[in-house]
């Protein structure tokens, strides 16, 4: 047996201090640790099953150990590391608990004083790894009704983790292997500031801080470092939602300025961060599936080019059009040696887009100004071109004056219904076409 006795050195100082009757400080955690070290194998069973019950009231954030606000740590940390020490076990005793009821009561006890749910996520990423099963689709629905009462339910510490517990049960209900799980787990909860202003857009109410002015959110998230190199997701996720967060006319209850007005103002300090900071795809899996119906669009979207890419896209062009130069120019010289018609010449002209056919006409009169064979085609290719562009212009005049002689007609016919003058824009006219063929036909 054990020198050290369950009740007397490990149970009973916990006890002391849920019930009121000494502080943190006063219990001698070297010594509590030691006790708990020093139990025999035949005596840890009896220190487990002794344990369990303040296991599972840690787990639903039982009062008694935030008597002093989120101030004491050491019964938290003396918890913790009990529970990483019970391997498997340390997750099933907890497969019966209501996981959202815990999230909401660890929301209580946070939002006095807007402390961060560290000890929250150390508690789930310390059991998600030990055989913790609950039903997660059952989870996922109640949180997916709660999370969509968001404006009339909860607070924004609720929603934060709500926001941390959904997005445990969307990494835990995907086929991939448990490392990787537990490796994406860790990823949110090192990214869990950036994450939750992604949570705040997405599901248009802000979690994690109080407030309801979503520029600010925009303002924050540009301020936080860590973030910069994320924060082409945000920018696609916050410029997708504007409209809806920041919408015209909207006013900061606090400065009496425009909301959306702010909102613009950290849009362009995004666009900043974005050209002036390599962007990272570290978080673009877990992205894809925290947020799946959401984060295949705003993926899809174009970001900001950063300085670095700007600058190798404006080498790229330049490269390809000297090379288209020096094409055209060796093209001049085939002509002299005939080895092509000044008529292949002209057509390799128009074959490229009017104005950078003109582009290069000019750049070709300047190079080859002294060259007896240009100075022959070069009237003829300048010619050509512009004939080419008065032929487009005179069609797409064309076509416009068909579109309003087609909405013309339409305004004369009461019985003929068009949802808007958009929708004709937005065919080409076809539908105009069949409206008239169809009254044509009666």
């Amino acid at each position: 047996m054990s020198e050290y006795n369950i009740q007397r050195d490990i149970i009973s100082p916990l006890e002391q201090y849920l019930c009121g009757q000494v502080t943190e400080k006063e219990i001698e955690w070297y010594e509590w640790k030691w006790a708990v070290r020093s139990m025999k194998k035949e005596d840890y069973w009896g220190l487990r099953e002794a344990l369990t019950p303040y296991y599972r009231r840690f787990f639903m954030a039982d009062n008694d150990f935030f008597r002093n606000g989120n101030t004491d740590t050491q019964v938290k940390n003396a918890l913790l590391e009990m529970i990483e020490r019970e391997g498997n076990y340390a997750g099933r005793i907890f497969n019966d608990l209501d996981i959202v009821k815990a999230a909401e009561n660890w929301a209580d006890r946070l939002i006095a004083d807007n402390h961060e749910p560290r000890y929250f996520f150390m508690l789930l990423m310390t059991i998600q790894k030990r055989d913790f099963k609950p039903n997660w689709d059952a989870i996922y629905d109640e949180l997916h009704k709660k999370m969509a009462r968001a404006r009339n339910y909860g607070n924004f510490k609720t929603h934060e983790l709500y926001c941390l517990l959904m997005g445990l049960t969307m990494i835990e209900r995907t086929n991939l292997p448990r490392e990787k799980k537990n490796e994406l787990f860790f990823l949110m909860k090192k990214n869990w500031s950036f994450m939750k202003y992604m949570y705040s857009v997405l599901i248009h109410y802000i979690v994690g801080m109080r407030g309801d002015n979503f520029a600010a959110v925009a303002n924050t998230a540009c301020n936080l470092r860590s973030a910069r190199p994320h924060m082409h997701l945000f920018y696609k996720a916050f410029n997708e939602n504007i409209d809806v967060l920041c919408p015209e006319g909207l006013i900061d209850t606090h400065s009496g300025k425009s909301v959306r007005e702010q909102a613009l103002v950290h849009k362009r300090r995004m666009e900043d961060i974005i050209k002036s900071t390599p962007p990272s795809t570290e978080l673009e899996e877990l992205c894809a599936i925290l947020f799946p119906k959401v984060i295949r669009d705003v993926l899809r979207q174009s970001r900001p080019k950063t300085y670095e890419e700007l600058e190798a896209d404006i080498d790229d062009l330049s490269k390809r059009y000297n090379k288209v130069l020096a094409q055209l120019t060796s093209a001049v010289k085939d002509v002299e040696d005939d080895k092509i018609s000044g008529e292949d010449l002209t057509a390799a002209f128009l074959r490229l887009p009017t104005e950078l056919a003109l582009a290069y006409y000019g750049n070709m009169s300047i190079l080859m100004a002294q060259n007896k064979t240009w100075q022959k085609y070069a009237p003829t290719i300048n010619e050509r071109i512009l004939a080419k562009q008065q032929e487009q212009q005179d069609r797409q005049e064309q076509h416009n004056d068909r579109l309003a002689a087609s909405v013309e007609k339409i305004a004369d016919k009461p019985s003929v219904v068009i949802d808007s003058a958009q929708d004709v824009i937005a065919d080409g006219g076809k539908k105009t076409v069949q409206i008239i063929n169809r009254d044509k036909k009666k």
